[in-house]
């Protein structure tokens, strides 16, 4: 049995990233895309990421995905037809906020100072399993050896609304 060769010039992982995302210029797109015609090994990894990328799409659409992404990704989702709603929270204010039963991915973008932070956890609710409510989110940090409440935001749900029953 022959191992495949390995490529002398692999195409990084962000690059791959950004290519599935459509984050790069069409000059760095024909690079990518003429180098993988003629490496297997690196079509192999870009077949790979686009795997990976479906399966966050599907993830999304189901509602299982709870994860921290990026503008990128974000954007590649809503050009792929995801419905995105989205709600930032920020300094002390009640944020209203609303799913819709269509809605495929609820984003909460937080913003604060997270400078001190060493790691950020962030700690909130599945909205679109919720009843009308008042939401918590909570921000802790490792600060060195302690860990501390940082911020703490609050979104109020009304609930999970049908567009074709017009009604929760």
């Amino acid at each position: 049995m022959t191992t495949p060769a390995r490529c002398p010039q692999p195409i990084a992982f962000a690059d791959v990233v950004d290519y599935w995302a459509g984050d790069l210029t069409s000059v760095e797109e024909d690079r990518i895309e003429e180098h993988v015609f003629t490496c297997a090994e690196c079509a192999r990894e870009l077949a790979a990421a686009q795997a990976l990328g479906s399966g966050i799409v599907s993830v999304a659409r189901e509602g299982r995905l709870h994860s921290v992404v990026t503008d990128a990704i974000l954007n590649r989702l809503a050009a792929d037809g995801v419905r995105i709603r989205t709600f930032t929270l920020e300094g002390s204010a009640v944020v209203p906020c609303a799913v819709w039963a269509d809605d495929d991915l609820v984003v909460s973008r937080i913003r604060g100072d997270f400078d001190e932070a060493d790691s950020v956890t962030i700690v909130a609710a599945h909205l679109r399993k919720l009843p009308a409510t008042r939401v918590s989110v909570t921000v802790t940090a490792q600060i060195g050896s302690d860990e501390r409440t940082i911020a703490e935001y609050t979104l109020e749900h009304a609930g999970t609304f049908s567009r074709l029953a017009g009604e929760h």
